[in-house]
């Protein structure tokens, strides 16, 4: 993974969920199950708004045991049900549109695999740390979906 300010920095993750695309998609577009798995652990989530609707806006913010709060917001650019999700966000005091994040959906059987890309065009100090912790965030909170998935 490149994080110098002039590369920016792109990860690339993948996991196989042990459940079908249609409950896997479900666990994305309902607001009240978003929250429960896609903040990395020991964070939780909280979903301001969620309009999953290309054109439409998201904001949300990771919260942390002690209070503070990581908050970001952004577009949904592209919204194919149970097989694509792209979005552009920020943080506060970012450049607009300045982190790109397509998420797939690839129904294999019962189970789905998700394939996620994320982008920072340009590393800034507000997001630095969430750049370079993003493997690792999204490694997790792919985990935890998947043990949201099982029923």
């Amino acid at each position: 993974m490149n994080t110098t300010p002039e590369a920016g920095c792109k990860i690339l993750v993948s996991r196989v969920i042990d459940a079908p695309v249609e409950r896997v998609w479900d666990a994305w577009a309902d607001p009240a199950k978003l929250a429960r798995w896609f903040a990395p652990q020991p964070l939780t989530l909280a979903v301001d708004k969620m309009d999953l609707r290309a054109g439409g806006g998201f904001a949300m913010a990771m919260l942390w045991p002690d209070g503070r709060k990581h908050e970001f917001s952004g577009v949904y650019r592209e919204v194919q049900p149970r097989a694509r999700i792209v979005w552009t966000g920020e943080f506060p005091g970012d450049p607009k549109d300045n982190m790109r994040t397509e998420v797939t959906f690839e129904a294999q059987g019962t189970r789905t695999l998700i394939r996620v890309r994320q982008t920072f065009a340009k590393i800034t100090p507000v997001n630095e740390q969430a750049a370079q912790g993003s493997r690792q965030g999204w490694t997790m909170t792919l985990d935890q979906l998947a043990g949201a998935c099982k029923s």
